[in-house]
């Protein structure tokens, strides 16, 4: 062996752990020296170190598996071990049999034991597994949904009962950290919007007047001092019409005179004039008024629909439909454009991808509603939506 060799051997190798703890071990006799005694043949340490070097990295795989594995590996090798100390005891005290049949004999009965195990394993764990299933879909954004209780196990049965009393309470604690939040913006978007129509608008229209008496009281022979006049007064109208827009947008007051569907109609006629994509409203049996946080909620969910519509569809119609049926607003929002994958954006841990998306889903849901999309790559989307007319689930 070169010099070097030894070193290299015992340098570790990237990336790669051990399977088990190094410990030092003694040199055999034989690794002495030259001449020295074999080891002894009936020595017990060495065949426990032996044993304990062939066992411990069985253990570590075995630890690695999950809770089902573990079960069926470890019935599984209690199985054959069984059958081989069968076999064992048959062939020394039963000689006369043939080697064939009980070849035969202990194949069939292990095989057939393994299968019977891994299927009442399997049947024994399956409520472990709707218990991981459910967990996924709640991360998913399937709030609603919640783990079955009705399970053979008592055992199970409680873990899915305190499970579903956990999830419950996290659920209602998030609806009302939202709502106090939702509550909050609106408030403060309402004392914006009154702030900027009844101070920033007021003070830009008596700029304008000021403006236009200084017009009119410029002399003729400076053409270019009224000019800019004009210029400056054409500026503070646009400034004013922006702040206008603003206010809407920030709080319409429309919704809180007239009611939804005047709301609706107004901003639908809004949106297909500065951007430019026709806007389809039907409302059928909406002549009664809804509650103030119902109309809220409803309002926000299409003014950011069409938003995204706007931003990201790149479609050339829209349509919103809402209907009132007995006790339940329903609602359709759809447009033929690019379309997306919902159920990715919704899952996507992006930061900023699917905000918008789970804003909607978050507000409707405060009121006892539902909201889910239907959107494929090339196809579209339709977003479609349900609420309570009076919630008794939500937090509103």
């Amino acid at each position: 062996m070169e010099p070097g060799s030894q070193e290299a051997l015992s340098r570790p190798v990237p990336g790669r752990g051990p399977l088990r703890e190094s410990r030092p071990r003694e040199l055999d006799p034989v690794d002495a020296g030259d001449g020295a005694a074999p080891a002894e043949q009936g020595n017990p340490g060495s065949a426990v170190e032996r044993l304990c070097a062939f066992v411990n990295p069985i253990m570590m795989r075995l630890r690695r598996r999950s809770l089902f594995q573990k079960v069926v590996i470890i019935n599984s090798a209690l199985i054959v071990v069984g059958g081989l100390a069968g076999y064992y005891l048959e062939k020394r005290y039963f000689e006369d049999t043939e080697l064939g049949l009980m070849a035969l004999f202990f194949t069939s009965g292990v095989s057939l034991s393994i299968l019977i195990n891994f299927l009442m394993v399997k049947m024994a764990f399956r409520p472990l597994d709707d218990v991981n299933d459910a967990i996924k879909a709640i991360r998913a954004g399937h709030r609603g949904i919640r783990i079955p209780e009705s399970t053979d196990d008592p055992q199970i049965e409680d873990l899915s009962r305190s499970l579903n009393r956990m999830i419950n309470t996290m659920e209602n604690a998030r609806k009302r950290a939202a709502a106090s939040v939702i509550k909050a913006q609106e408030e403060e978007r309402r004392r914006i919007a009154r702030e900027l129509h009844d101070e920033t608008s007021q003070s830009l229209t008596g700029l304008i007047i000021g403006i236009k008496m200084l017009e009119e009281t410029a002399p003729a022979s400076q053409p270019d001092l009224r000019e800019r006049l004009f210029s400056i007064k054409d500026l503070a109208h646009q400034t004013l019409n922006e702040v206008h827009t603003m206010a809407v947008r920030l709080r319409p007051s429309i919704l809180d005179d007239l009611g939804l569907p005047a709301a609706l109609r107004s901003y639908a006629k809004e949106f297909s004039e500065n951007i430019g994509i026709p806007v389809e409203v039907q409302l059928m049996a909406l002549t009664e008024r809804l509650t103030p946080e119902l109309e809220t909620v409803l309002y926000r969910v299409v003014q950011e629909a069409l938003t995204n519509v706007a931003r990201h569809s790149g479609a050339t119609r829209c349509r919103v439909t809402l209907r009132r049926k007995e006790n339940h607003v329903q609602g359709m929002i759809e447009d033929n454009g690019k379309g997306f994958d919902a159920a990715a954006a919704m899952a996507s841990e992006d930061r900023g991808r699917g905000l918008g998306l789970h804003g909607m889903k978050e507000r409707i849901e405060l009121v006892g509603g539902s909201l889910e999309f239907d959107s494929r790559p090339g196809e579209g989307t339709s977003i479609f939506l349900e609420a309570p007319v009076r919630s008794g689930d939500g937090i509103w």
